[in-house]
């Protein structure tokens, strides 16, 4: 079994590489716009976030600048990272 320590640097890996890549999709998860940050999604249950049990689930998502400055940016994220999962596609909120 692994050790905390090493359990929490295999994490940071995983999240350090989710960051650093980029994709061509890539853009701000709330207008469409061009995206400037990039955000990792880590659900406390990841099993209704559609991991397989014993599984951990991390979400990579994008963000420009003015939309992070949103003060409900969270909620919102989480609200179209749910929609997406389900099968909804995406939506853009506005």
């Amino acid at each position: 079994m692994k050790s905390d320590e090493s359990t929490k640097h295999s994490v940071m890996a995983i999240i350090q590489k989710l960051v650093l890549m980029s994709l061509p999709s890539d853009a701000c998860l709330l207008c469409g716009g061009k995206q400037e940050i990039v955000g990792i999604f880590m659900p406390t249950v990841s099993e209704v976030w559609g991991a397989p049990p014993g599984k951990v689930r991390y979400i990579r998502y994008c963000l420009c600048s003015e939309c992070y400055k949103m003060p409900d940016i969270t909620e919102r994220a989480e609200k179209i990272i749910r929609h997406e999962l389900s099968g909804g596609g995406i939506n853009y909120a506005e």
